[in-house]
């Protein structure tokens, strides 16, 4: 099985040319909406969730020279907001795609998916391409079905 079409996980990218104070990334992600947890920021879901889908609509991963961090202080040149795509319900793209606008507005930089910059519209359109995979499977995003489809793929 191509494990890609299960899209598991969606990647956007947010690239510095150089190094910036994490200090400036955490105001962003604050005024996004996102909450620190231990030393991961989180776009938290709210209300009851089934215990097969995601808690988070995103979570961040940040990187200074390719390496991820986890300091709440120093230098950072790239945040990845990642999307459990298959472990959430198809409504929560919105929320996500707000947040991804919200972060780029505040830190001035293009968002990146799968290597190239993209805008919301593009993000919709790739995120409307999955959703098709996974119909072809018979599956829709946040499914149990799918989630155990996906526990069964491991390891890898």
């Amino acid at each position: 099985m191509e494990y890609d079409r299960l899209h598991e996980k969606e990647v956007v990218s947010f690239i510095a040319e150089s190094p910036k104070p994490i200090a400036t990334l955490r105001a962003c992600l604050l005024q996004a909406g996102f909450t620190l947890h231990d030393d991961v920021f989180s776009l938290d879901r709210k209300g009851r969730v089934p215990p097969w889908q995601h808690s988070a609509v995103a979570e961040v991963k940040v990187l200074n020279r390719g390496e991820e961090i986890f300091e709440q202080d120093g230098e950072w040149d790239q945040a990845d907001l990642e999307y459990l795509f298959a472990f959430l319900p198809s409504e929560c793209q919105e929320k996500f795609l707000d947040a991804v606008d919200r972060i780029s507005e505040c830190l001035g930089l293009p968002p990146h998916h799968q290597g190239r910059g993209v805008d919301r519209a593009d993000l919709k359109s790739q995120f409307e391409h999955c959703l098709k995979d996974l119909e072809q499977l018979g599956e829709v995003p946040g499914s149990e079905t799918l989630a155990i489809l996906i526990q069964d793929t491991y390891p890898r």
